[in-house]
């Protein structure tokens, strides 16, 4: 017998920490949070809206294969509901179908990952970061993810290329995206890693004190020849945010 998810606070967790992708965790009737034992994408859609987000994407990998970790849930942490259904027109996950949680949630191997963003690319301003995992949706703390950057030029998003690319430019890169530095950074080595879409940023050369990458020498539009599989992939270190984040008015 389907049940309604109690109580419509939902929160997303990284390594313990608010985020826009991680681990989706909902409130309880008792007032603690436990995590979402499988959902559907419509639900992944609601929750992100109720945070404010745009849109949401629920990740296509289980929740125990994220950056060479696991983003499930603790072993003995609380599990709130079990098949989480919308329609996608709900306000909230409240209004959502769900079933009663059972043994098979117990390993929290099921438990659902999500990934909120805006979704009006106008919004964002020049200059600005994100970094993009093989599954196409946001990286999570830790997973190497394809670096782009939003041009005003072209009012779109473009990888950056690896020719030229420091170790400050890792550096800043990663402090502007809010997080405490660069743990590594690689050529992509997979056609889902790399993209279909051409660099349009190269020869990024940062020496590391900047605050943003748009502070430091690069080359950018006509006189960039890159391929998509030479863009440069990412890993930051710490809790930041690696979606754009929208300007605020």
């Amino acid at each position: 017998v389907l049940s309604k998810a109690a109580r419509a606070t939902v929160r997303i967790l990284a390594e313990g920490h608010p985020a826009s992708s991680g681990l989706l965790e909902v409130q309880t009737s008792s007032g603690s949070f436990g995590s979402v034992c499988g959902m559907n994408a419509e639900a992944a859609s609601v929750a992100c809206r109720q945070l404010g987000f745009d849109f949401g994407v629920l990740s296509p990998s289980p929740c125990g294969q994220y950056g060479g970790g696991s983003w499930c849930g603790a072993a003995g942490s609380p599990v709130a509901v079990k098949s989480l259904k919308c329609s996608g027109t709900e306000i909230s996950v409240d209004e959502c179908s769900s079933e009663p949680v059972d043994d098979t949630c117990v390993s929290h191997g099921s438990d659902a990952v999500v990934f909120c963003g805006a979704r009006s690319v106008e919004v964002f301003p020049d200059g600005e970061l994100r970094l993009i995992g093989s599954a196409g949706a946001p990286a999570l703390p830790g997973e190497a993810g394809r670096l782009e950057i939003f041009l005003a030029t072209s009012e779109a998003w473009a990888p950056v290329c690896r020719l030229g690319f420091t170790s400050g430019s890792a550096a800043v890169a990663c402090k502007q995206m809010g997080f405490t530095g660069a743990s590594g950074h690689s050529s992509c080595s997979s056609k889902q890693a790399c993209g279909g879409v051409a660099p349009q940023l190269a020869e990024l050369a940062c020496a590391g004190s900047e605050t943003s990458v748009l502070q430091c020498p690069m080359a950018v539009g006509d006189d960039v020849f890159c391929a998509p599989e030479e863009s440069v992939l990412l890993t930051c270190a710490g809790p930041g945010d690696p979606i754009g984040k929208p300007a605020v008015a």
